[in-house]
Parts: C-alpha cells; sequence; structure tokens
C-alpha cells in the first residue's frame, strides 16, 4: 500500500512539474515575442494619442488686426484678440469615458493576438514532445536491435544461425536508424520554430520535452472574437452619447485690446460656438457601428459554440481510442519477446512479425495522443 501511495504521488509530482515548465515556456514567448511586443507598442501610442485628445480645453487664438486711413501716416488703429477656447465641461466626461472604452477594445485585441501566439507555441510544445518520445522509442528499439544483432553474430560463429538473419536484423538496424535521425531533425526543426516565436531567443531544455495527455476542462464560455466584439459595442454605445451631445456649445474666453492713434482700451471677449451643422450625420454613424458591433457579437457567439461542440466530441473520441491502447499489455509482450528470442523459442522472422505490431501501435498511440492534446488545445484556447 504505501509503495502504491508512493508511486501516486510521484505520478502527481511529475504532472506538475511538466505542467509548470510547459507554463513557463508559454510565460516565456509571451513575454520575448516579437509580434506581441509590437503590439503592445502599439496600443500604449495609441492610449497616448486618444489621451491627449480628450482635454477640454480648445485652442488659443492670438489675432491682431492693423487698420490704415487716409491722412493717416502708417496704422491708424489695430485690434489685438487671443482667446482660449473651452469645451462644454460634460463633453469631457463623455469623452474620457468614450477613449476608456476604446483602450478596452485595444486591450481585448491583444488578448485575441496573445491567445493566437500561445496556442501556436502550444501546440508546438506537443509536436515537440511527440517527437521526443518517438525518439526515445526508436532509441529503445535501436538498443535491442543493436542487443540481438550481437547475439545473431556469435551464433552464427557458432553455427546456431544463418547469415540470412543477421542481414535480417541489420536492414531492421537501418530502417530503425534512419527514423531516428528524421525524429533528430523534427526536434530540431520544431525547436527552431519555438525560438522563433521567442522573439530568436534560445529556450533552454526543450529539446527533451515530454508531456502527458491534457485533461479537456472547461471551456471559456466567450470567445476572444466576442469579447472584442462586446467592446467594440460598449465604445459604440459611448460614441452614440457622444455624438448625440455633439450640439452642445463651445466657450470662448480672451482679452481684447483696441487701439486708434494714441488711445487704447481694453476689455474681454466672451462667445460661444454652435455646432449646427454634421451632428446628425456623426449619430448615424456611431449606431452604425453599434449595429455592426451586436452582429459580430451574435456570430462570434454562434461560432464558439459550433466550435466548442465539434472539438468537444473529436476529443471525447480520441481519447476513447487512445484508453483502448493497453500499454501494460504491450510493453510486457515486448519483454517476453525479447526474452524468448534470447531463449531460442522464436526464430528471426517470428520475431519481427511480433515486435513491427507492437512498436507500430505504440507509434500509433504517440500519434493520437498528440492529435488529442492539440485539440483540447484548440478547446480550452480561451482559458490561456
Amino acid at each position: 500500500m504505501k509503495l502504491i501511495k508512493f508511486a501516486l504521488a510521484a505520478c502527481l509530482v511529475a504532472g506538475s512539474a511538466q505542467a509548470q515548465r510547459l507554463s513557463e515556456v508559454l510565460t516565456t514567448i509571451e513575454a520575448n515575442n516579437t509580434s506581441l511586443a509590437a503590439l503592445r507598442g502599439e496600443n500604449v501610442a495609441s492610449v497616448a494619442q486618444m489621451a491627449s485628445e480628450t482635454s477640454i480645453v480648445g485652442p488659443t487664438s492670438v489675432e491682431y488686426s492693423p487698420f490704415f486711413g487716409n491722412g493717416a501716416k502708417g496704422i491708424a488703429s489695430s485690434e489685438l484678440i487671443v482667446a482660449q477656447e473651452f469645451e462644454f465641461p460634460s463633453l469631457g466626461g463623455m469623452r474620457n469615458a468614450s477613449v476608456q472604452a476604446q483602450e478596452r477594445v485595444l486591450d481585448q485585441q491583444y488578448r485575441a493576438a496573445r491567445r493566437d501566439i500561445l496556442v501556436e507555441a502550444k501546440k508546438l510544445c506537443y509536436d515537440l514532445s511527440h517527437a521526443v518520445q518517438t525518439r526515445n522509442l526508436l532509441l529503445q528499439r535501436e538498443r535491442t536491435t543493436d542487443s540481438l544483432l550481437m547475439t545473431y553474430e556469435k551464433s552464427v560463429q557458432l553455427g546456431r544461425a544463418t547469415v540470412i538473419d543477421v542481414n535480417r536484423i541489420k536492414m531492421d538496424r537501418m530502417a530503425v536508424h534512419t527514423q531516428l535521425v528524421q525524429a533528430q531533425g523534427d526536434i530540431a526543426t520544431i525547436t527552431g520554430q519555438l525560438e522563433s516565436l521567442n522573439g530568436g531567443q534560445k529556450l533552454n531544455g526543450v529539446d527533451n520535452l515530454v508531456l502527458e495527455m491534457e485533461p479537456m476542462g472547461d471551456p471559456q464560455a466567450m470567445s476572444a472574437e466576442e469579447n472584442i466584439a462586446q467592446a467594440q459595442l460598449d465604445a459604440a454605445q459611448h460614441d452614440i452619447k457622444l455624438a448625440k451631445n455633439g450640439w452642445l456649445p463651445s466657450l470662448k474666453v480672451g482679452y481684447r485690446r483696441n487701439t486708434e492713434l494714441n488711445e487704447a482700451v481694453n476689455g474681454f471677449v466672451v462667445g460661444v460656438a454652435l455646432p449646427i451643422f454634421g451632428n446628425g450625420k456623426k449619430v448615424k454613424a456611431a449606431q452604425a457601428r453599434r449595429n455592426a458591433a451586436q452582429a459580430q457579437i451574435d456570430n462570434a457567439r454562434a461560432e464558439a459554440q459550433s466550435r466548442i461542440s465539434a472539438l468537444r466530441t473529436e476529443a471525447t473520441t480520441l481519447r476513447a481510442t487512445i484508453d483502448s491502447y493497453d500499454l501494460a499489455l504491450m510493453r510486457n509482450t515486448l519483454a517476453l519477446i525479447n526474452k524468448a528470442i534470447g531463449q531460442g523459442a522464436l526464430t528471426v522472422s517470428e520475431y519481427y512479425a511480433q515486435t513491427d505490431r507492437i512498436y507500430d501501435a505504440l507509434a500509433a498511440r504517440l500519434d493520437l495522443e498528440n492529435r488529442y492534446n492539440k485539440v483540447v488545445t484548440d478547446l480550452n484556447r480561451e482559458n490561456l
């Protein structure tokens, strides 16, 4: 019983370490990915630009008008006006709310881009794990073949085996070595793709990454596309409110000085500007954006539900197929076959007829696991 508890604890620790390792890889890629870094910079610039446009203080104007008259030498009189324009105070609050809504749109768009990058990276991690496990299986097969070859070369010298048997083993070793080289190439290629996502920086330790199957979990209900559309809808609602209040006047306050010959008078300038024209078109444009955002929400929700349903079905089918493989039985059978041929109870042909089927089944299970993990990654992509 203690041994069983120890084994279970070891499995839990290993699974936790693998999940942490994968999480660390994804965190590193998020920090170093050049596309995400560029998008973060663009968003900071956009927010700063929008913030600069929310001030209720309008432009300062300076006007100077000299006048000339008959009989007067030089300037007969002049007028100087220095005025400051102010937006109606309540419009400032509405504009700030609109800018904050636009910031939320940018944030949701960044989240969608981040999700897509991390989904790609996570799938590559599973591809890498698949390649590593395939390499490990081939290394195991190569070691067994080498041991078998040594035994049969000695048996040929003792007259208990034929050269045909030895050649059959050598051909199998050649085929296994070819597959092993391909697996090593796959590991290098996938590692390069991950490092490309990592901004070209090296990822230490991923060349031996081995991951277990991921649980299906509970997919997040709202997709990033739906969140973007919802944020755009909120922004459009603020734009409508701002456009409808666009008739509010702007205020102008300033200083005025008039001179005529040697006399000068000083005073104040107070005025309002009424935006009578063009407000209706702004309202219609904002309403059109709101309607488009609502349609995008409905479309994104329908697509997400359909996608989740299809992926869940596929993942369930793959998991059932994977569970039908009895790993313990296959490994135990391999051990028994290796023992039998070592004792001369099997011929080389009989040995390969049985082991080839088992190794093919083990490779097929690895393929199914990889497919399953990538389907579940797509299923849970909004949880990244």
